[in-house]
């Protein structure tokens, strides 16, 4: 028992220790975009997205040079809606892949290798931009990849709030390491890059999945250039918004192909907190079944580790704050992740059309 107990002391202090990480970090100054870019965008059936995608860039203060939307064999009518919206813009260009390239690390090199520019920001068809993205980037020259801060958007049902929850509460773990130069998370929703760098990981790396590049990407990076060569770029105004999952399912879907990757990755702490977070949450059925008391405890602190890194985030990022999807998020997330385990153990599709 005292184990157990220690063990979600040590939970409790780390996410105490993030959430006042965000507690006192100063937002970094606003600076605009200074340098050339080219924003990527890998499609794939992104009709319905792409429109809103493009105008959240288009309103930017400082525009990027070039916006490429590679095209990853769509069978929708995303080329009709984008020669019917920006047909005007010379600088939007709309790329396909061939028959025999397939995914998102090859539409990302047939991009780069289109681009005339050295940096590029890749972002999903999917997401929507801060209006002031453009106006509060933190920018270093010796950086080789920056990360930008996701979070979801719309969440009008209860159950996307609770979602929200979730994915603040997994990337603020992964923000807070990364702003100490111990990073091990990033989303490939958000991220900017040398060209020539990812090009070389293209090359040189053979991914052992057909998703999570740009987990792989950061591992690459880390090898070659160190930690000091990754930022994250922590400001209200440089948050990058993705839509959340439309129900349970896709959820469960999305969250189990994340999973899946988790085998594959090097990073002592991408293992750590996968472990950490697996043996937390399975502890709590167990001791709530065992002794109803103890569980209760554990329980609690859990919650209140929980709730205090998260309004630490939303007060930071100036979000809407959630009170109660927060509670019943750290109540029942042991039953989220034993569905997750079930999904992954039934099985599912690296890409959904």
């Amino acid at each position: 028992m005292y184990l157990i107990f220690y063990l979600f002391v040590i939970y409790f202090i780390l996410f105490i220790s993030f959430g006042l990480i965000f507690f006192v970090l100063k937002k970094n100054k606003k600076y605009p975009i200074n340098v050339d870019y080219t924003v990527i965008i890998p499609v794939k059936n992104e009709a319905e997205n792409i429109i809103s995608c493009i105008n959240s860039i288009l309103v930017q203060s400082y525009l990027p040079a070039e916006i490429l939307i590679v095209d990853d064999h769509s069978s929708d009518n995303i080329l009709k809606v984008i020669q019917n919206n920006f047909s005007q813009y010379g600088f939007i260009k709309y790329i396909k892949l061939e028959d025999d390239e397939y995914g998102k690390k090859l539409a990302i090199k047939k991009g780069l290798l289109s681009s005339n520019t050295e940096r590029a920001l890749i972002t999903d068809a999917d997401c929507v931009w801060h209006e002031k993205f453009s106006e509060n980037f933190h920018f270093d020259i010796k950086n080789r990849l920056i990360s930008f801060p996701v979070v979801y958007f719309n969440c009008s049902s209860f159950i996307s709030k609770i979602f929200q929850v979730e994915l603040i509460l997994l990337n603020s773990v992964g923000w807070a390491s990364m702003s100490f130069k111990k990073p091990f998370l990033i989303s490939g929703a958000g991220m900017m890059f040398l060209k020539n760098d990812y090009l070389q990981f293209c090359e040189q790396v053979e991914t052992p999945t057909s998703h999570g590049d740009d987990m792989y990407f950061l591992e690459f990076i880390k090898n070659k250039f160190g930690n000091s060569a990754i930022q994250v770029n922590l400001s209200p105004g440089s948050l990058i918004f993705t839509k959340p999952p439309n129900d349970l399912n896709e959820y469960l879907h999305q969250r189990a192909r994340w999973a899946s990757k988790t085998p594959y990755y090097k990073n002592f702490l991408s293992w750590f907190w996968a472990v950490l977070a697996l043996i937390i949450q399975l502890l709590i059925p167990v001791m709530l079944i065992f002794n109803l008391k103890f569980g209760i405890l554990l329980l609690v602190i859990k919650l209140l580790a929980e709730m205090f890194l998260y309004s630490s985030v939303v007060k930071f990022f100036k979000l809407s704050y959630n009170f109660f999807a927060c509670i019943v998020f750290s109540l029942f997330s042991w039953i989220l992740l034993i569905l997750i385990i079930c999904r992954w153990a039934y099985g599912f599709e690296w890409k959904k059309n």
